[in-house]
C-alpha cells in the first residue's frame, strides 16, 4: 500500500498485494483494490469508495451467481440490499421469521428451496440495472446447487470510478 501522512491521519492506497478489507459491506470476505483510505490516530478507518451503488450491485450479483449455498451473512446482505425487515422478508419468501433468523445467524443451514427462493426473490425485486445476464445465469445455477463449506473471497478493483472483478490468487 502506498501511503501519505497528514496531521492526524495516514492516507493509503489499497493494492492487489494489500487490498482494503471492506467490512462495511456486511460480508466478512470482501476486499477492494484501487481505493484511497485513511487511518486515523484514534483507530478510525475511513475509505473513499467511489460508485458504491455499482459496487454493492456487483457483490450481490456475485452472490446470486455462486454455485454453492448462501451463508447467513450473504442472506442478510441480500435482504438488507432489498431494504427489507427480517419479519417482512421471511413472510414474503414463505418461511417463519425464526427460521430466517437462524439462517442469518448460521444456526441453521439454509435449505435448498429457501436458498433458491431468496436468490429468485432478489433477482425479481432488486433495483439493479444490470441483472438481465444474471437472470439467465440463475436459471442455470438453480439446477446445479450444492452445499458450500467455505465462502470464496470476493475482491473488487476500482478504475476511473468503475468497479470490476479482481482475480483472486489461488
Amino acid at each position: 500500500m502506498s501511503q501519505t501522512h497528514t496531521r492526524n491521519r495516514n492516507e493509503k492506497m489499497a493494492t492487489r498485494e494489500q487490498p482494503f478489507h471492506f467490512v462495511d459491506s456486511g460480508l466478512s470476505y470482501v476486499y477492494l483494490v484501487g481505493i484511497k483510505y485513511y487511518e486515523y490516530e484514534d483507530g478510525r478507518v475511513l475509505a473513499d469508495i467511489p460508485a458504491i451503488k455499482q459496487l454493492m450491485q456487483l457483490i450481490a450479483r456475485d452472490l446470486l451467481e455462486k454455485p454453492t449455498s448462501l451463508t447467513g451473512e450473504e442472506i442478510r446482505f441480500l435482504r438488507k440490499r432489498l431494504g427489507k425487515k427480517q419479519a417482512d422478508f421471511a413472510q414474503e419468501i414463505g418461511i417463519e421469521p425464526e427460521t430466517l433468523s437462524r439462517y442469518e445467524n448460521d444456526k441453521l443451514a439454509v435449505s435448498e428451496m429457501s436458498d433458491k427462493v431468496i436468490r429468485l426473490y432478489y433477482l425479481v425485486f432488486a433495483k439493479d440495472d444490470h441483472l438481465d445476464e444474471v437472470r439467465n445465469a440463475i436459471k442455470e445455477l438453480l439446477t446445479q446447487w450444492h452445499v458450500s463449506s467455505q465462502p470464496k473471497k470476493i475482491v473488487k478493483r476500482v478504475d476511473n470510478n468503475t468497479w470490476q472483478d479482481e482475480p483472486v490468487a489461488a
